[in-house]
């Protein structure tokens, strides 16, 4: 059997490969071809997602050949700051950092880590772009609608079903919550980053990290795909729209490369528009690589908000005319990441990571309700919202860069809640975690 790693990602390592051979400058030690090929692998899998496909850095660290080689003279960069080299740079990926980055000693060999520590010294390969027409050659309609259930054809309850992603697999495990059993194993696109059910509840939505968009329907007997199509090279985010007249009608996918986000059909995924996110940051600057990272659907407009990371840009684009796109565009702060609804669903909360702040969006008016500071490198996943006895309903979020829990309060309309608002949009507490050093 073939290993699913090298298949779902030969295309984008050849793709690569058509620019040709990584560039190098003069402080730049050696490589083969195939050390470069086996890096460029290496990398997508498991750095690209923080120090981004060109290495400009968002989570993590920048990572460009004039902070990674060490300089011939031995002096230091801008600011005092020591440049790298094989040997400091093997080190860090070795053993981590206080900031976030894992160890990697006992995921890569030694060979590995010194593979890749020479790697991040050569200039960085720009992959190709991916537009409308690649997305419709990657398009497959394996069942159209017409043929597929006019009702659910199992007695499963699709209200208390689990999507698992079994990550390097390049698979779905859909799990019945009433008996505790795999339904169904799928093949998806590799490194499944996340799984979105439909408005109606009869579909399940997954995007790999090779970008490749899968739906599954939960009306035959066993859940079947019945439509795939590829976004880019590296995704990471997908939802349907849900507003009422909308119910799946359209798809929306976010790509970390090319940094830009597409809308399809919801229920085929016939890829309809593609639309750039390149432009300027929240600071004035252009940057070349603003990848989507998180997209939800909102519930209180016919919209999605889309996360724009390097730009610090939170989109809300209204779905109602696809010709005549509108976008609402939010000005908060770098780097946006993950987040999830607060108890209301009316806010959406987003970690700007590296900048230690989540904004906090209000869907009904459209605008930043407010951009709260926390401690290091927020990282929420979805957060967590609960009734807290002293401060009211309060929305948590862990951390990457610090040992704590952020409970962040947040407003809400109800009458009794009324007396929690000086306490709104703050850091109410900070719960130390067991591993704590204080």
């Amino acid at each position: 059997m073939s290993n699913p790693r090298k298949t779902l990602l030969a295309s984008l390592i050849a793709s690569l490969s058509l620019l040709g051979a990584t560039g190098a400058s003069a402080n730049a030690p050696s490589m083969t071809d195939q050390e470069k090929e086996t890096a460029k692998q290496i990398y997508f899998e498991r750095c690209a997602g923080c120090h981004g496909v060109l290495r400009k850095g968002a989570t993590g660290k920048n990572l460009e050949p004039h902070w990674t080689q060490a300089q011939a003279d031995g002096s230091k960069l801008e600011g005092g700051t020591l440049s790298l080299g094989t040997k400091r740079l093997e080190n860090i990926i070795a053993y981590g950092t206080e900031g976030g980055m894992v160890n990697y000693d006992d995921i890569l060999t030694d060979a590995e880590i010194n593979l890749m520590a020479r790697y991040i010294q050569q200039t960085p390969d720009v992959p190709p772009e991916f537009s409308l027409q690649d997305m419709k050659d990657s398009w497959k309609l394996i069942i159209p609608v017409s043929e597929r259930p006019k009702k659910q054809l199992n007695k499963i309850n699709l209200k208390n079903v689990f999507a698992i992603t079994l990550r390097d697999a390049g698979k779905l495990a859909l799990v019945d919550g009433d008996t505790h059993k795999i339904w169904k194993i799928l093949d998806t696109g590799y490194a499944v980053h996340i799984s979105r059910l439909s408005a109606s509840g009869r579909y399940v939505y997954t995007v790999g990290r090779d970008g490749l968009t899968t739906v599954i329907d939960m009306w035959f007997e066993e859940p079947t795909t019945v439509a795939t199509v590829r976004l880019g090279s590296d995704a990471r985010s997908v939802d349907v729209s849900k507003f009422k007249g909308f119910e799946d009608k359209y798809l929306i996918g976010g790509t970390y490369w090319p940094p830009q986000y597409s809308i399809m059909d919801g229920e085929t995924l016939e890829p309809i528009k593609v639309v750039s996110t390149r432009g300027q940051t929240v600071d004035g600057e252009y940057h070349p690589e603003p990848r989507v990272a998180s997209i939800v659907a909102s519930l209180q407009k016919p919209e999605w908000v889309v996360n724009v990371k390097e730009t610090g840009q939170i989109l809300l684009v209204d779905y109602t005319d696809l010709k005549n796109l509108k976008t609402t565009t939010i000005e908060s702060a770098k780097f946006l990441h993950d987040g999830g609804w607060d108890a209301s669903g009316r806010y959406f909360m987003v970690a700007a990571n590296a900048s230690n702040k989540v904004a906090a969006v209000d869907t009904k008016t459209g605008k930043l309700a407010a951009l709260v500071d926390t401690a290091k490198i927020p990282h929420p996943g979805r957060g967590a919202n609960f009734q807290h006895k002293q401060f009211g309903p309060v929305w948590a979020t862990g951390h990457l860069g610090d040992d704590v829990v952020s409970l962040i309060s947040t407003a809400s309309e109800k009458p009794e809640h009324a007396k929690y608002k000086s306490n709104n949009w703050k850091v109410v507490q900070e719960l130390k975690m067991q591993w704590s050093r204080n």
